[in-house]
């Protein structure tokens, strides 16, 4: 599996609560709103989405890190100029994305480079995956929080890219640049360490919130700079929407960037379809 440079459908920006959000929240919320057809939304289509990032009433005492946060987001034509103007070879890109950036354009053009197509997302043949929106880049301040389990330090530039499936489920994938390959090593780690104890920090917000801690976690592929997981819980409304779900979530380092790529599936909108035994091939495509 090998990823292909298209070119960019200018659309409504959908993607636009830009701060440093929880990952799962922001989708869940513009899930809410958006389509999977082919025609742009609507402007207030787009606005609700905007306006409503996160569910609409988490639980008393929600954290503010499972919560995005507010800020103005970069203009949609800077990143689709720099879409367009991307050389089609493939190789090159990704040998952009391997090397430490040394400015705005280059931060960009290797991010860019990372994209992931909607056909190459896990179990595509099913889930019919479309893009949600233009990309959104900007640089980062903050800790980039994955989701209840992981947050990831020291990043210095974002990229995120949403999808819709034919079910109204969400798929994100955030590329993070970093100062330096030992920095992403860092961060690297930082995501292993909190998805090795995601099933004890899941069960621990399930309590917190009276649910059954029914959380479960397993480790479904692994390479020498990536790693694959799957939870099954009841989620708690937050950074996971609510109610039984399953989670997949892929991260891989390669030089000064970070991919992480997340997908949903949801129980009350379609049954579980994905068979994990294709992880090993999700982490394959994301490391070229």
């Amino acid at each position: 599996m090998t990823r292909t440079a298209a070119p960019r459908r200018v659309r409504t920006a959908m993607l636009a609560s830009a701060g440093v959000l929880a990952a799962s929240a922001a989708v869940y919320g513009l899930a809410q709103h958006a389509d999977a057809s082919d025609a742009p939304p609507s402007s207030t289509v787009a606005g609700a989405a905007s306006a409503s990032a996160s569910p609409a009433a988490p639980p008393a005492g929600q954290a503010p890190s499972e919560q995005p946060a507010t800020a103005s987001a970069p203009s949609p034509s800077t990143t689709a100029g720099k879409g367009a103007a991307k050389s089609p070879d493939k190789d090159k890109d990704k040998d952009k994305g391997s090397k430490q950036p040394t400015g705005d354009g280059l931060v960009v053009e290797a991010l860019e480079a990372d994209r992931v197509e909607p056909a190459q997302l896990p179990d595509s043949a099913q889930q019919k995956w479309k893009e949600m929106g233009p990309a959104r880049t900007q640089p980062m301040t903050r800790d980039f929080q994955l989701n209840e389990c992981a947050s990831v330090p020291g990043a210095t530039n974002w990229r995120q890219q949403g999808f819709i499936s034919s079910h109204k489920t969400p798929a994100t994938q955030n590329s993070l640049s970093f100062k330096d390959e030992a920095a992403a090593k860092t961060a690297y780690q930082k995501v292993l360490d909190g998805m090795n104890s995601c099933a004890q920090s899941s069960q621990a917000l399930q309590k917190q919130y009276g649910v059954a801690p029914d959380a479960a976690v397993q480790q479904t592929a692994t390479t020498d700079n990536g790693r694959a997981w799957s939870r099954r819980w009841t989620g708690v409304a937050g950074a996971s929407a609510p109610g039984p779900q399953t989670n997949h979530v892929y991260v891989v380092q390669r030089g000064a960037v970070l991919t992480l790529l997340t997908f949903d599936e949801w129980d009350s909108a379609a049954p579980s379809s994905y068979d994990t035994h294709s992880d090993a091939s999700v982490l394959a495509m994301l490391a070229r």
